[in-house]
């Protein structure tokens, strides 16, 4: 059953007159009234009746006239959500994202995402850099906003999207306290609190460096797997801490941030997915987020 002869019958039961309808159909008056034949032979019944007095519906006509009509419709429209889908304009993305980066990132970009494609639906997850790779690779996320650098894995393409300084997070009674800026030296002695290796390796391995460049080994404390943990064990006087700027912003602790003076690598996060995945809806998003947050 084509589409183009229900829609010809549909539009002969609304005008009851085929040369009318052949004019808004854009056919011939012979071509239209074969289409509305071959449905009439499909369906084994007849639909439309025509005499001097005009063409008018047959009782089978009447009854298959509403359904087909609702029909249509819903073809249509699933006709429009495959287009969508194909365009990626429609479905669902799996996102996971550090904590820095559920501060403004994301909340930003879903939401002039979701502008343009609002179909689009999401679930999001506070996910760590190292499980987020995993669940990448297994297929569980289809998208990962996690802190750089990472090993290098083949399955998986990863794009900068946002780099920001480090700065220097001290409780408040501290001795350096009352400084805006301090150069990194100035913490030799001090107990650290530091991002768990175990959940990102490069990154906690790029700050162990950068104190190390700057003739501080740190003595470690306390570890944490979370950016507001740090911070509130910094506020309850356990250590010193070394965070990425933009963590400084949702603080209400009693803590003082200072910046770096020493010219330093700043801190990346990385939109990561599976080289793999070819949906269209991941591929759009992606892109948009690289050309919205490049800006």
């Amino acid at each position: 059953m084509e589409f183009r002869h229900i829609r010809s019958f549909l539009s002969v039961a609304e005008t009851l007159h085929f040369g009318r309808s052949a004019r808004l159909l854009n056919v011939s008056q012979p071509a239209l009234s074969l289409q509305v034949k071959a449905l009439e032979e499909e369906l084994g019944v007849q639909l439309l009746s025509r005499n001097r007095q005009g063409t008018v519906l047959t009782e089978a006509g009447e009854a298959f006239r509403e359904d087909a009509a609702v029909a249509l419709e819903k073809l249509e429209f699933a006709k429009r959500k495959a287009q969508w889908a194909s365009a990626g304009k429609l479905g669902h993305i799996r996102i996971g994202f550090i904590s820095t980066a559920g501060f403004e990132i994301i909340p930003n970009l879903m939401r002039r995402f979701r502008k343009s494609y609002p179909d689009v639906e999401f679930s999001i997850r506070n996910i760590l850099t190292g499980p987020q790779l995993e669940m990448i690779d297994n297929g569980l996320l289809d998208v990962g906003f996690l802190r750089l650098p990472i090993e290098n894995r083949k399955g998986i393409e990863v794009t900068k999207v946002h780099r920001e300084p480090f700065v220097a997070i001290l409780p408040s009674w501290h001795s350096l306290s009352a400084k805006k800026e301090i150069r990194l030296r100035e913490l030799k002695g001090n107990p650290f609190v530091m991002y768990a290796r175990e959940y990102a390796p490069g990154f906690h391995d790029l700050l162990t460096g950068i104190l190390s460049n700057a003739g501080v080994v740190p003595k470690v404390v306390q570890t944490a797997g979370e950016m507001p943990t740090l911070i509130s064990l910094v506020d309850a006087g356990v250590g010193v801490a070394i965070v990425p700027a933009s963590v400084a912003k949702r603080i209400v602790s009693k803590v003082v941030v200072c910046s770096i003076a020493d010219r330093l690598p700043e801190s990346e996060i990385g939109l990561a997915l599976a080289r793999h995945n070819s949906a269209a809806v991941v591929r759009r998003f992606c892109e948009f987020a690289r050309t919205s947050l490049d800006h």
